[in-house]
């Protein structure tokens, strides 16, 4: 209890107001917002099929994170429903990898942002005498901008993969090869393709990440000695004390 209330003594909530406070917090809602809008996206698409210029079926399908769209089949004949021992059609490919990597990133740095945000707020004084902690923070800080950088890169690719594939036209559904139903005696017709919204959003929140973490670090170089040294005038710079006057020998 003792250590608790030494903790919350140091209860410093102004450094929310310095640039490396404020920006660590927008860092992490920025992250929520950014693997958030990956991982709750489910849509569907749909198309027509019309059997011998006579009967029309309609066929849909589902997908969500995490993408794994080789899994996302059509199960059953759509025309001729009497045919037995039919072999499932699945999409041709999907963006697992890249949308795994990229909502991992998005939890990393929501943790990292809040374990800064706690050690920012309750132990400042620790923060500024401990120049490891400040280099330690700027290097980690560099990483994952990076990994921004990359993730974000990789998901936008993965996207454009996820469009493409779950269009029923160019996710193979429409090749005679692969679907026999959609034969010259048939037509087919996409009457239907997913809601993309909140995934160009998650894009567009993966790269807005990695400019605020840019901007972030140079506020953190600020605070390591590097920056110090280079700031600090040289000896005998006009308006500074010189070595003699520092000397109260040679006064």
């Amino acid at each position: 209890m003792e250590a608790a209330g030494q903790v919350m003594s140091n209860f410093n909530a102004s450094v929310l107001k310095e640039p490396r406070g404020f920006l660590k917090l927008i860092q992490f809602v920025l992250s929520i917002f950014a693997f958030a809008t990956t991982t709750s996206f489910s849509s569907s698409s749909s198309f027509k099929v019309t059997c011998n210029t006579t009967a029309v079926e309609s066929v849909s399908f589902e997908y969500g994170y995490p993408f794994d769209l080789e899994d996302v089949c059509i199960n059953k004949p759509v025309c001729n429903k009497t045919v037995k021992n039919y072999e499932p059609v699945c999409l041709l490919a999907g963006a697992k990898s890249s949308a795994e990597f990229y909502v991992f990133v998005g939890v990393i740095v929501m943790l990292y942002s809040l374990a800064a945000l706690v050690l920012y707020i309750f132990f400042d004084d620790l923060y500024r005498k401990n120049n490891l902690i400040i280099v330690g923070d700027f290097v980690a800080s560099i990483v994952l901008t990076l990994l921004w950088l990359i993730s974000s890169s990789a998901w936008a690719a993965g996207l454009s993969d996820v469009k493409e594939y779950t269009d029923p036209k160019e996710g193979g559904f429409f090749d005679v090869k692969r679907f026999p139903e959609c034969n010259p005696g048939n037509k087919c017709e996409v009457t239907s393709v997913g809601n993309y919204g909140s995934l160009n959003a998650s894009v567009i929140f993966g790269f807005l990440n990695m400019l605020v973490w840019v901007g972030n670090l140079w506020f953190l170089y600020k605070e390591t000695t590097w920056f110090k040294v280079q700031s600090k005038p040289p000896a005998g710079t006009p308006g500074m004390p010189s070595d003699l006057d520092l000397d109260p020998q040679k006064v």
